[in-house]
Order: structure tokens, then C-alpha cells, then sequence
């Protein structure tokens, strides 16, 4: 999944492109929008064994929480499963509050929700910086 966002950040012109694997520290994804010059930070989580996807939400949402700033986009990358489906919209209304964008992957393919959302209704933009640097 990480390769996959990583890959159409490429693709899209995301300045200074840094991608971290495993346990290394920092945001999985992190970048410099083009159009805003904002960083952008995104972090993944995939299935787990365990099917303990709350879990692995919070220890998300715990390190986006500790770089949030104003000037900052934060993303949380997840699988498009219906797990996870449905944990994103039991905290949809806290994600929108924050201001975070969610990122949807399945089979390659990428879907956007956007903090404005007025509900779970993602979407697969043209670009995704471009949603993103709104």
C-alpha cells in the first residue's frame, strides 16, 4: 500500500518525496505539496493478523497527532476493506474535525476522502495533490 500511494506521489510531482518502511521513525509518506509548498505526511496502516484494526487506526492517528500543525497536511493511508470501511465511519465526524484526509487502497487503486466530507462517500480523483493541497 505504501509502495502504491508512493508511486502516485511520483508520478504527481511530490517535492522531496521521503518514503520510511517498517519501524524506522518519521511519517510513512512525506513530501512538499507543489502548488502550497505545505508538507504533507502521510501514515499507513495495513491488516493485521490479528484483525485488530482499531489498534492500528490509534497508533496512526497517535503519530499524526504528534507532528499536527497548521501548516501541515496529514493523511491516514488504510486498505479499502470492510473492516476498515467501517471503523473510518464510526470516527468520521473527529477525522473531519481534525482536518484529515483519508486514503483508500485496494487493488491499486487509490480512493480520497476529504475532511469536508459530507460523509463516507470516497472518491478516486485525477490527482491527488490536488485534492489534497485544497
Amino acid at each position: 500500500m505504501t509502495q502504491t500511494l508512493a508511486e502516485r506521489f511520483r508520478q504527481e510531482g511530490l517535492l522531496n518525496l521521503t518514503v520510511r518502511h517498517g519501524s524506522e521513525p518519521g511519517p510513512d509518506i512525506e513530501g512538499m505539496l507543489p502548488r502550497s509548498r505545505r508538507r504533507l505526511f502521510v501514515e499507513a496502516k495495513g491488516e493485521r493478523p490479528s484483525g485488530n484494526e482499531r489498534a492500528a487506526v490509534g497508533e496512526a492517528l497517535l503519530q499524526i497527532l504528534s507532528r499536527y500543525d497548521a501548516d501541515v497536511v496529514c493523511a491516514l493511508a488504510l486498505p479499502y476493506t470492510e473492516r476498515f470501511k467501517d471503523l473510518v465511519r464510526s470516527i468520521l465526524p473527529g477525522l473531519r474535525r481534525l482536518g484529515l484526509h483519508v486514503l483508500l487502497v485496494r487493488q491499486g487503486q487509490i480512493w480520497h476522502l476529504g475532511p469536508q466530507a459530507a460523509g463516507f462517500f470516497p472518491a478516486r480523483p485525477d490527482s491527488l495533490l490536488e485534492v489534497l493541497d485544497r
